[in-house]
């Protein structure tokens, strides 16, 4: 907010949610619910800047459709608060629709020779359901009557690690003996460091050239875990002369046969699934109304977004006029906009959705001509 060339939002600086968040600046990351009342207040001033130049922002609004006209643009049905519909005209249309966890998917991920909803049967448990309000609670009555539980977390993502923390810190704790999680992941856990100097200096020397950002210098900027997850994983590798949390085992898939990864799902009394999740795309239509099966939708799932955040159709044909943003996308940076050559995966994070990457959407969507009123649906 710091020097924003509108004043609305610079003042935030001196805002309460502002000063909060500045006592991160210099840290590893920010912790969403902290950032939740920054990013309300950021909302309301936006939507009066948006407003005082012309714009029309519906909220509480539903979009249910959009159909590409013959003459290339989109009109997007929506609904209102009251079930009232509407009609936009737009040149462009952007999704910002968020992310959810596919359970078919998660069923259907390829674990030990079998899939894991095979494996797990009824023990299996969706990360995002457990990350939720009441999901520690509600998998903490499901254990009542274990003695000493065992918990089997399958995956490596920032979900997975986050669904760790939470069991090993949750209060009145779990009976959770030596081992008692244990994490079944792909690729190696890796550390996010603001420099090489700032990794070598405590004893972190797993990367190479290929895993430092060449715009920031960072180290693991978008495979690297940070916040709680992080300092987890730093204590599991012994980092700095850390102790390892002896509640959590790290079992690394390629490390190990199918009939051992089967044996550590066999005797787990919950199984929490966190294989990662889809974008919730709009549906949409052609000139003709029949749908246009989005690349993330198709039989063989694929990235929403090419590099330049435009929608991929099911044949990975761009969609005109169309672009994806947000959780779950399958937008990766490159050139100027930094992360490591090594990055493989998606990339997530508000500051590049605010920042460089919402600004290429921008400069894609701007029209030419001056005073153009955009529309919103939020």
């Amino acid at each position: 907010m710091q020097d924003n060339v509108h004043p609305e939002l610079a003042a935030l600086v001196d805002h309460p949610a502002g000063i909060a968040m500045a006592q991160h600046i210099g840290a590893l990351g920010a912790p969403l619910v902290d950032a939740g009342d920054l990013l309300a207040v950021t909302g309301d001033r936006l939507r009066d800047v948006a407003r005082a130049h012309g714009a029309s922002i519906l909220t509480g609004h539903t979009a249910l459709h959009a159909r590409r006209e013959s003459d290339g643009r989109w009109r997007t049905t929506v609904r209102d608060g009251a079930g009232q519909t509407r009609e936009l005209l737009s040149r462009n249309i952007v999704l910002a629709t968020g992310g959810y966890q596919c359970q078919q998917a998660v069923q259907a991920a390829k674990l030990a020779g079998g899939a894991l909803g095979d494996l797990a049967g009824d023990r299996l448990v969706l990360s995002d359901s457990f990350l939720r309000l009441g999901g520690l609670d509600a998998l903490c009555k499901r254990l009542t009557d274990v003695r000493s539980p065992r918990i089997a977390i399958v995956g490596g993502s920032t979900s997975a690690l986050a669904s760790a923390v939470l069991l090993l810190k949750a209060d009145p704790a779990l009976a959770l003996g030596a081992g008692a999680i244990t994490l079944l992941h792909r690729r190696p856990l890796r550390p996010f460091y603001p420099s090489r100097e700032a990794a070598l200096a405590e004893g972190f020397t797993d990367f190479s050239d290929a895993d430092i950002c060449p715009v920031s210098g960072f180290v693991y900027r978008l495979a690297g875990f940070r916040l709680e997850a992080r300092e987890l994983v730093l204590r599991m590798l012994a980092v700095g002369g850390r102790v390892p949390e002896p509640r959590l085992a790290l079992f690394q898939l390629d490390q190990h046969g199918d009939a051992e990864a089967r044996a550590v799902l066999d005797a787990a009394d919950v199984v929490i699934g966190a294989t990662g999740y889809r974008p919730r795309a709009l549906p949409l239509l052609d000139a003709q109304g029949a749908q246009i099966v989005l690349a993330s939708d198709a039989p063989e799932p694929g990235e929403l977004v090419d590099r330049h955040c435009r929608l991929r159709d099911a044949a990975g044909q761009v969609v005109p006029g169309a672009y994806g943003i947000g959780l779950a996308a399958g937008f990766v940076p490159w050139g100027a906009l930094g992360g490591e050559p090594s990055f493989r995966g998606n990339a997530n994070g508000l500051w590049l959705w605010q920042n460089n990457v919402g600004q290429m959407i921008v400069d894609a969507v701007l029209p030419a001509e001056p005073g153009a009123i955009r529309q919103a649906v939020a």
